[in-house]
Formats: structure tokens, C-alpha cells, sequence
């Protein structure tokens, strides 16, 4: 009982900060992109409403990237370029710790 209402919880604070940083990352105060982060890590990736939002958000960026107007497609490439390498940056990134986690531990007998 006590874990349903701290889940339900942490996904109502996590959209809220999903939310307010998305607004707030439209002003000249730096730190909207900090709460989306924080938000999205307080609901976690494998929520639903993440990733059709992340879905909805690539589909529109490749529609963009196709578009017949030179600067809102030179403007959407761009876009798609940056996401990629911080996801690459990501996958290198969390592939290391794995493979660092997964390495074979000393038995007791050989200490």
C-alpha cells in the first residue's frame, strides 16, 4: 500500500517537473533543462507516457527534417545529429558501467 502511493507519487512529482522545465526552458532561467531531467528520471524510462512523448517528439523532428522550408530542416537535422550523439554518448556511457558491474569477482578461497 505504502509503495503504490510513493510510485504514484514520484510519477505525479516527475511530471510536474517534466512540465515546469519544459516551460521554464523557454525563459532565460537556465535550469528548465534540469527539472525535465530530473522529472524524467522520477518517472522513469519505462513509463508509457515517456515514450510515446519520445516517439511523438522523433516523429515530428524527421517530418521537419523533411521539410521543403531550408531553415526549419537545417534547424531539425541539427537536432537529430545532437539527440544521436548524446544517445550514442549515453549507450558508450552505460555500456562501460555494465561491463565494469559484470566483471568476475575473486572467490573467497584465492584471497
Amino acid at each position: 500500500m505504502v509503495g503504490q502511493v510513493v510510485r504514484l507519487l514520484r510519477i505525479t512529482v516527475g511530471w510536474i517537473c517534466i512540465v515546469g522545465g519544459l516551460i521554464l526552458s523557454i525563459s532565460p532561467i537556465p535550469f528548465g533543462f534540469i527539472i525535465v531531467i530530473a522529472g524524467i528520471i522520477l518517472v522513469g524510462p519505462r513509463d508509457r507516457g515517456l515514450r510515446t512523448a519520445r516517439a511523438w517528439w522523433n516523429r515530428a523532428i524527421r517530418t521537419l527534417a523533411s521539410s521543403s522550408v531550408p531553415f526549419v530542416a537545417g534547424l531539425a537535422r541539427r537536432i537529430i545529429a545532437f539527440q544521436s550523439s548524446i544517445e550514442q554518448r549515453i549507450h558508450r556511457w552505460t555500456a562501460t558501467r555494465s561491463a565494469a558491474r559484470v566483471a568476475p569477482r575473486r572467490a573467497a578461497a584465492e584471497e
